[in-house]
């Protein structure tokens, strides 16, 4: 019986042979990559602006996908790292490295998720003030508080987006307890949105920090709800 087999196995790779082709092990897959982009929150596609590079094939692409076109594609016939940069009006760019790897599929589709930009950091000028109205600080403290991460990953992104864009980080605080006191609080305030920024890569020259206390009210410190709106953290627009 195992004599059979083998000689059936001999027959099967001699017809190969004799057709010109290759036992399946060792035939090369051609990969269609496709890529396209969604909006991250209702998954929509989106138009955006490609550029695409492969290292090891040493290729490179530019494209522009609508939503109603078949997305962009492009052919990989072996293993290779690929580079894609995406732009779309109205949300953050993007780029990615990937390893492609799928040496065994014939097709293959990367979708970009893409963040909406937020509307405080569009279209800044100089000696622009934005409030940060979403960053929080323990009492007393100027100790974060989890729920600020969203609007600093907003600034952090404006800044990466705009290279020339500098800021001054101010911090305020109401009228309560000691002016020296309240300066130098409001001066770790700011510090601390200055070194997270730092730590995310944003070169320091771009950045600069200080603390006012309560020398800069925006309200009449008479109101607990008008103290609120003097214990602040603002960026001042320096240069676009």
């Amino acid at each position: 019986m195992t004599k059979h087999i083998y000689l059936l196995l001999c027959l099967a790779l001699s017809l190969c042979q004799s057709f010109g082709q290759q036992p399946a092990t060792t035939r090369k897959v051609i990969t269609q990559f496709y890529v396209r982009a969604v909006d991250e929150k209702s998954q929509e596609l989106l138009p955006v602006d490609l550029e695409i590079r492969l290292y090891k094939a040493k290729k490179e692409y530019k494209a522009h996908n609508e939503p109603w076109l078949t997305p962009f594609m492009f052919l990989l016939y072996e293993s290779d790292t690929v580079e894609v940069k995406s732009k779309s009006d109205g949300y953050y760019s993007y780029t990615e490295i990937l390893v492609a790897t799928c040496d065994t599929c014939p097709v293959y589709q990367h979708t970009i998720t893409m963040e909406k930009k937020t509307p405080l950091f569009d279209n800044l000028k100089v000696n622009d003030v934005i409030k940060l109205d979403r960053i929080y600080f323990d009492q007393s403290s100027f100790i974060l508080r989890s729920e600020s991460y969203q609007q600093l990953e907003d600034l952090y992104k404006a800044l990466k987006e705009n290279p020339t864009l500098k800021i001054e980080i101010a911090g305020h605080t109401d009228n309560v307890g000691n002016a020296k006191l309240n300066k130098l609080l409001s001066e770790n305030r700011a510090k601390v949105i200055h070194n997270y920024l730092i730590g995310k890569g944003i070169d320091s020259q771009r950045l600069s920090y200080v603390g006012y206390g309560q020398t800069k009210p925006v309200s009449p410190n008479d109101t607990e709800e008008n103290k609120s709106k003097n214990r602040r953290v603002e960026c001042i627009v320096l240069a676009k």
